[in-house]
């Protein structure tokens, strides 16, 4: 197969009838993320199915222009970076797909905006300022799976794995038939190797650290058992059996709590409380240079920065890596 060049889009052929595809820049910081082109084959899919690209409109227009007509799109799950616009898909004659614990996100941004707890810190004017500077639109109709179940496309199976340690109904996608599993944003986000980035992402009330980690070690697992190509949301691409992605964001995860618990160390001596212990944690830029920003960005990063350190504070320190 001979792909086709389009500006700012990396396109990487995986199998016989599969592409990886990465948007290079990005007009804001969460409009877009990687996923897979399944073409279609002769004895299965008839037409182009898309597992968790969310792109920016004219890239979408441009795949759909190179591979399609698409028949079915799939979202992982519905933080802004996989969900801004799947709207596009739907309007280019797509059936979305989206686990039932976050369906009602794509067909409502305040129920999207209050499940993700962002209105328990935000008023809904700064979190609407927050979608609609990443391009967020809602669709028309969803069609909504169960985590853990196995999507049909005319013969094409695609097991969904259920990864809740990142957001209610984030699944993974593994496909049987080409040893190919897409962890979407389980927090492999190395854009090259030895290359460093934020890592697993839990900036959320709902978040588990505990189960954070049991997703990734069930990860590792089926990726060592089952798998021979392993992508992400926002990765390059892996091999089997190198366990680079799993030990990355097991090591962040970790230093992160090094890190909290360092800071909490310095103030122990005070006796403070833990929600005033938070508050001075704050002023401190742990996770994000809060000092440099304004609007509504320092209020939206102020509230995930505040999970961030309640979640490592309630996070079991037994844990073994």
């Amino acid at each position: 197969m001979t792909l086709p060049e389009i500006e700012n889009l990396r396109l990487t052929q995986l199998t016989d009838n599969t592409v990886f595809c990465h948007q290079i820049e990005s007009s804001a910081l969460f409009t877009c993320c990687d996923g897979l082109i399944i073409l279609p084959e002769k004895k299965q899919n008839k037409k182009t199915i898309i597992l968790d690209l969310n792109l920016e409109k004219r890239y979408i227009k441009e795949i759909h222009r190179a591979f399609g007509p698409v028949s079915d799109y799939v979202c992982s799950h519905t933080h802004l970076d996989h969900s801004a616009h799947v709207h596009v898909w739907e309007d280019l004659g797509a059936k979305i797909h989206v686990p039932f614990q976050e369906y009602e996100h794509l067909l409502d941004h305040k129920i999207l905006l209050e499940r993700f707890g962002f209105l328990e810190g935000v008023s809904l004017k700064t979190g609407e300022e927050f979608i609609n500077y990443n391009g967020y639109e809602e669709c028309k109709k969803v069609h909504p799976f169960q985590p853990g179940g196995t999507l049909n496309f005319d013969g094409l199976l695609v097991k969904t794995i259920h990864f809740p340690g990142h957001s209610f109904g984030h699944v993974g996608f593994f496909i049987p038939e080409k040893h190919l599993f897409h962890i979407s944003c389980l927090g492999f986000d190395q854009p090259e190797p030895e290359v460093n980035r934020f890592g697993p992402w839990y900036g959320f009330k709902h978040n588990s650290i505990t189960q954070y980690l049991k997703d990734i070690n069930n990860a590792e697992t089926i990726f060592q058992r089952d798998a021979r190509v392993l992508t992400s949301s926002h990765s390059y691409v892996v091999k089997y059996p190198d366990r680079t992605p799993f030990i990355y964001m097991k090591r962040k995860i970790r230093e992160n709590q090094e890190k909290v618990d360092k800071a909490l160390g310095a103030l122990k001596k005070s006796n403070m409380s833990e929600d005033l212990a938070i508050k001075e944690l704050l002023k401190m830029d742990l996770f994000f240079p809060k000092h440099k920003m304004k609007s509504f960005l320092l209020e939206i990063y102020s509230l995930w920065e505040y999970w961030f350190i309640k979640n490592h504070i309630k996070w079991n320190k037994t844990i073994i890596f």
